[in-house]
């Protein structure tokens, strides 16, 4: 099995191939940050000049989905000659930087208190900041490469990297997979935020129509093709995985068991509580969350909100629910019995 080190910012891991005679290729660029101690594109450039990579070797960074930490240093990697690479979903975010995060933090706002959340949690939400503050410039668009599910790079050692589309943690989520050889369906899975070794992650929130300028983009439906993409990804042969955060998994099937089963408990208690509801007001989010974790600070039940709208999608997809809004345009969900 052959070792895999990743290049480590904060509690972001990137990971490093050497392409077959033609550089090195990265899963993931990793975050901008300053601290204390310098900037993070020299602590990055620092671990992979340790491992005998300069930065103008590098070939191309695949970024497996468009969030800040992940995408961070996209542009400078782009200034060294990298050609970065992701789901076309994924580029417009690319593009635009941190330029988004402001409009998609407050249509993420909204989209709470239009599934419930009362004005006090959303002053809390409202309120929150990072620790430190990240950058995100924009990356060139002349730099940006079109992902494409199935897409392959030949690694040294006759190891073969290929994509895979996995959208769910975001609409433009990949995955990279690294067969041992040409043709041999075993690897390892370079997983992004699809699976993670301490936590199952949310699917989130998300609004593709905020990058062209609708403040009231409607919402992407996320966790059905979560699960969709976590189902394909169980089918191949991952005998380890190299998360975006944390340490690597060398038991994928505990994992991946792990998030199906988190998934089937939670839609059974959903589907409790909306089946307890006998009339026809129906049910918000933020009651299932509530009722789901009802000590939980305000400064967390977004994303208990997020899982809980979750699954609700799955159940109107299923068309086993319906949704309506009530005379303040909250959104209301019941069972079709």
């Amino acid at each position: 099995m052959i070792n895999a080190t990743p290049l480590v910012l904060g509690e972001n891991n990137v990971w490093p191939y050497r392409v077959d005679g033609r550089g090195w290729v990265l899963v993931d660029a990793g975050l901008a940050y300053t601290d204390g101690t310098g900037t993070s594109w020299d602590a990055i450039v620092a671990q992979a000049r340790a491992i005998g990579c300069e930065p103008s070797e590098v070939r191309a960074v695949i970024v497996t989905h468009e969030h800040i930490d992940h995408a961070g240093l996209a542009a400078r990697w782009a200034a060294e000659g990298a050609a970065i690479i992701a789901m076309p979903e994924a580029l417009p975010a690319i593009a635009a930087g941190g330029a988004i995060l402001e409009p998609l933090r407050a249509r993420r706002l909204e989209e709470l208190r239009r599934h419930g959340a009362p004005l006090d949690d959303l002053d809390v939400l409202g309120a929150q900041r990072r620790a430190f503050a990240l950058d995100w410039p924009g990356c060139p668009e002349d730099a940006l490469v079109p992902a494409q599910d199935g897409d392959t790079f030949a690694l040294d050692g006759g190891r073969v990297l290929h994509l895979i589309a996995a959208p769910g943690h975001t609409p433009g989520n990949l995955v990279a997979f690294i067969a041992e050889r040409e043709g041999l369906p075993v690897g390892d899975l370079c997983s992004g935020d699809t699976l993670l070794p301490t936590t199952i992650p949310t699917p989130g929130l998300h609004f593709p129509g905020i990058l062209d300028g609708d403040a009231d983009a409607p919402r992407w439906p996320s966790l059905p093709p979560f699960l969709r993409s976590v189902e394909r990804l169980s089918a191949l042969g991952v005998r380890r995985i190299l998360p975006g955060h944390g340490a690597i998994v060398d038991e994928p099937r505990r994992l991946l068991a792990q998030f199906t089963q988190h998934h089937a408990r939670r839609a059974a208690r959903v589907r409790q509580h909306l089946d307890a509801a006998r009339d026809d007001a129906g049910v918000t989010a933020y009651e299932i969350a509530r009722a789901l974790f009802p000590r939980l600070p305000a400064a967390r039940i977004g994303q208990a909100m997020t899982e809980a709208i979750g699954h609700l999608d799955i159940l109107v997809e299923r068309e086993e629910a319906r949704q309506q809004r009530d005379g303040a345009g909250i959104v209301r969900t019941l069972l079709v019995r």
